[in-house]
């Protein structure tokens, strides 16, 4: 980040870059962003992350991930999930969306959320789905709490939606490109926080560091801590942890680990022909407050997503059976079997009760389990 202000446009719209008398962290707004949401000029090239370089050193094989240069793997995608789970990963997500709104705008943005986003309280988190008028995920999201400001994680393929939804009724600035996120992930995540003179709180939280946030989180069923900052400042994390021990991990890992997990992924177990009621998502679906989407949602039962196992094969999306649809599977190095999480057409099998699903020519035959495959173990 830099130090003293310095303007510049994007698309015509006036950034600002300064320092912390801009009202705290991040040390970046946007000036009169109001009705036309930010975002980079598209390119025929993907965009690389702040991490780009390091990882290549590192000897990452890359993919484009929705327009950004992300690692799919390093040492191997079955090495990876395993070192998480045994001791500690670092993944690069910094394709993630990062936002920036204000509380003083609450009421406007409010609706936009099913659950009560406005009311994170700083140093917490909070998880919300953003849905359109059917009540069909747009996308899910995290709000981090400051103190007189919100930061929303998005998905990335849905982030250029989130924005015009945010533009069209608030002020919002789009930090992504100006910062980088990773986390660090696996029972051994703790021990190298603390090496890091990182102090975690309970699970979902996060404190300020500097420039650095810096939360107890993750998306692999394991306790973990993720950090979102200067770029320059989080490529010096991600060095000192994997100097710790950590294994960088690429995105594929990361899907393996969340599958284990049973956690959905935006965009596939969830899109626009879903409700967070079709994936058990009710939880965070506040009723008592006006949102769009609430009034497709009421009367709607709420189907659990329950597990599938094979010993041979690998479930696929899309694969289907008189139970429900197969929304993504993989093989599960800790489990060695094939694993799929399941959208159900009505009542949910109980666990041991054989499934036999079509994927096309080939069928696969498994049983139903109950979720998560792999027990988490992070603090609750």
């Amino acid at each position: 980040m830099a130090c003293g202000l310095e303007t510049f446009k994007v698309r015509g719209q006036a950034f600002r870059v300064g320092d912390r008398a801009l009202g705290g962290w991040p040390s970046l707004s946007i000036i009169g962003l109001k009705g036309r949401p930010p975002g980079r000029v598209k390119l025929s090239e993907p965009i690389r992350t702040p991490l780009f370089q390091v990882e290549k050193e590192l000897g990452a094989s890359f993919q484009d991930f929705h327009g950004w240069m992300t690692p799919l793997r390093f040492s191997g995608i079955t090495r990876e999930a395993l070192a998480v789970r045994s001791g500690a990963g670092v993944f690069d997500v910094s394709h993630m969306g990062r936002l920036i709104v204000s509380r003083s705008e609450a009421e406007k943005y409010a609706p936009l959320f099913t659950n009560n986003v406005e009311g994170t309280r700083p140093g917490r988190m909070k998880y919300s789905y953003v849905l359109d008028a059917n009540g069909f995920v747009i996308d899910d999201v995290v709000s981090y709490g400051l103190e007189s400001r919100l930061l929303l994680v998005v998905n990335t393929w849905a982030k250029e939606q989130d924005l015009r939804l945010l533009a069209g009724v608030a002020e919002v600035s789009d930090i992504t490109e100006h910062t980088s996120m990773i986390a660090v992930q696996g029972p051994a995540s703790e021990a190298i926080a603390r090496s890091l003179g990182f102090d975690l709180g309970r699970w979902f939280s996060f404190s300020e560091r500097g420039e650095l946030l810096v939360s107890r989180s993750g998306y692999t069923g394991e306790d973990g801590f993720e950090v979102i900052g200067p770029p320059e400042q989080v490529e010096r994390v991600y060095r000192r942890a994997v100097d710790m021990g950590a294994i960088p991990c690429g995105l594929g890992a990361r899907d393996v680990l969340r599958l284990e997990a049973g956690y959905t992924l935006s965009g596939v177990d969830t899109d626009r022909t879903t409700t967070p009621l079709d994936v058990g998502g009710g939880a965070f679906i506040k009723w008592d407050r006006d949102f769009v989407g609430k009034e497709a949602l009421l009367g709607r039962p709420e189907k659990k997503l329950f597990g599938f196992i094979v010993e041979e094969g690998i479930p696929r999306s899309g694969c289907t059976s008189d139970f429900g649809v197969i929304s993504s599977g993989t093989f599960s190095p800790t489990l060695r079997k094939g694993i799929g999480l399941v959208r159900p057409r009505g009542e949910v099998p109980a666990p041991g009760t054989n499934l036999s699903f079509s994927c096309g020519e080939r069928h696969l035959s498994g049983k139903a389990s109950a979720l998560p495959f792999v027990p988490w173990r992070y603090p609750r």
